[in-house]
């Protein structure tokens, strides 16, 4: 195992608590920290497909996703008068891994926290870092709280705002607005959907998630400049008309719309992206996760992404080469792979919302129909490379 024995990291969410898990099983003494008071995650639900699962299976965290989880074959697309496009499988499974499970997200993070706990990690809430002091053989840390200890490695998993990115990499990686925005909410699962479907819209989607045989959420995606601000309680009544908007009178997901406007969980997203060229660390300050690649939502892979990161960092420092050594490879397996998903998952948005005009929707519902199952295989092989 490398020198780097002690490990704080900041941010506990999914991929957080998952790269702590993971760095924890090679020996490692890990701490985490958060700045929010209690456990929580932004979001409704989220999906793993193979390769997210391939990682968790890693930290003994398959099974249980399997048990919490739907498992989801692919993703039927309609068009908005119901109308069937095409179906984008995620592909077959392993043998013992399916192609994809969406879940939770709330209930993810309960699960990963648990597992981080069982492997011995510590974890602390309402605490953030006031200062950083690194040294040639450590880094000193002062916590909000006023107590401080000593670490070999440092690893900001605190999301897209990230403040050890702030501070440590600089301004200029601060998030960059893509002129996308995401609705979700709640809602219950009236059609029994038992995978995602999609429907396209004039200039943007609607997709509903099933997490269990009870509930499901949607997803409303439109592009959308600035970043207004909305009251929480007209948000119900904004998503419903922006689907409304997409739908162009058609009565497909009627049902579906209507429960959005007596949803108490609307939640309203801007879409912004990070990314940090090479490399991901500073000495023994390093970042990975949505801290150094947030991406849009449109691989269904952010997530994955964040989680494979702690994985791979977890294997090299587990090997017998020195913290640099470690890191550099963890850049040469990681920077291409990412930044293949974070492009194609831009370009995946782009395509979406390109679709306001009558002649744009009609050339977008015939690239559904015919040439996105090609697009969806590139994703598919893409992402089931090995990390």
């Amino acid at each position: 195992m490398s020198d780097a024995r002690r490990i704080l990291i900041v941010g506990a969410g999914l991929g957080g608590l998952c790269a702590a898990t993971a760095l924890a099983q090679i020996g490692a003494q890990v701490d985490v920290i958060d700045i929010k008071p209690d456990s929580s995650v932004g979001g409704v639900g989220f999906g793993l497909r193979i390769n997210g699962l391939r990682a968790i299976r890693e930290i003994g965290l398959l099974e249980r996703c399997i048990e919490v989880g739907q498992q989801a074959p692919g993703i039927d697309c309609y068009s908005p008068d119901g109308r069937f496009l095409s179906n984008m499988s995620y592909g077959p499974p392993d043998a013992d891994v399916p192609s994809c499970i969406t879940m939770s997200r709330i209930g993810f993070l309960e699960i990963a926290t648990e597992r981080a706990l069982e492997v011995g990690c510590s974890i602390r809430l309402a605490t953030g870092v006031a200062e950083l002091h690194q040294r040639d053989d450590g880094v000193s840390v002062v916590f909000s709280t006023g107590d401080g200890a000593d670490y070999d490695l440092v690893i900001g998993y605190d999301g897209i705002n990230s403040q050890i990115r702030h501070d440590y990499f600089g301004a200029q990686y601060d998030p960059q607005p893509v002129g996308g925005v995401a609705w979700r909410s709640a809602l219950p699962n009236r059609r029994g959907l038992t995978q995602p479907i999609i429907c396209q819209g004039y200039g943007g989607k609607i997709m509903l998630t099933p997490l269990s045989a009870e509930t499901m959420y949607m997803v409303l995606t439109v592009a959308e400049t600035g970043r207004p601000r909305y009251e929480p309680a007209e948000m119900p009544t904004i998503m419903h008309d922006r689907a409304s908007e997409l739908m162009r009178g058609a009565d497909f997901l009627d049902d579906a719309l209507g429960d959005v406007l007596h949803s108490d969980s609307v939640a309203y997203t801007p879409y912004s992206t990070v990314w940090v060229p090479y490399p991901w660390f500073r000495g023994r300050v390093m970042i990975l996760g949505d801290a150094a690649h947030a991406m849009t939502p449109y691989l269904g892979s952010g997530a994955a992404m964040s989680i494979e990161d702690g994985i791979v960092l977890a294997q090299e420092l587990a090997k017998d080469q020195s913290l640099l050594d470690a890191q550099l490879a963890v850049m040469r397996r990681r920077l291409p792979r990412v930044r293949a998903v974070h492009d194609r998952s831009i370009e995946s948005m782009n395509e979406e919302f390109d679709s306001v005009t009558p002649e744009t929707f009609q050339r977008r519902i015939e690239f559904l129909a015919h040439d996105e199952p090609i697009a969806n295989e590139y994703a598919n092989r893409l992402l089931r490379m090995p990390i």
